[in-house]
């Protein structure tokens, strides 16, 4: 991290390394006046790209609980598909939080 990030958001510090990247030879007035906006762009996109991934997820937990295996006689089978569904909406909860349920969990050596 350089000395001009120490103190930003973690998100301000993404739009500037993007700026100092892209805007190479740009004075860093202009740079700084632009920070915002752009952090407030890759915001956006951010949560638009993780939307699209746990519609992902979603549509792969439906497809686990239609496949041949979610209805077949064979247990394992019917547990597979389960577990992957659920495994799926886990993954799409995720992604939509942004936390992971095993971040929640006490540890015991703690």
């Amino acid at each position: 991290m350089t000395a001009r990030m120490r103190g930003l958001s973690a998100r301000d510090a993404a739009a500037r390394a993007a700026l100092d990247e892209l805007l190479r030879g740009v004075p860093k007035e202009v740079q700084d006046r632009l920070v915002p906006g752009v952090s407030g762009l890759l915001e956006r996109e951010r949560e638009q790209e993780r939307e699209r991934c746990a519609n992902v997820c979603r549509r792969r937990a439906e497809l686990w609980r239609h496949t041949k295996a979610a209805e077949s006689p064979v247990t394992a089978a019917r547990e597979e598909a389960r577990a992957r569904a659920n495994e799926a909406l886990y993954l799409a909860d995720l992604l939509v939080t942004g936390q992971d349920s095993s971040d929640l969990t006490p540890r015991s050596d703690a």
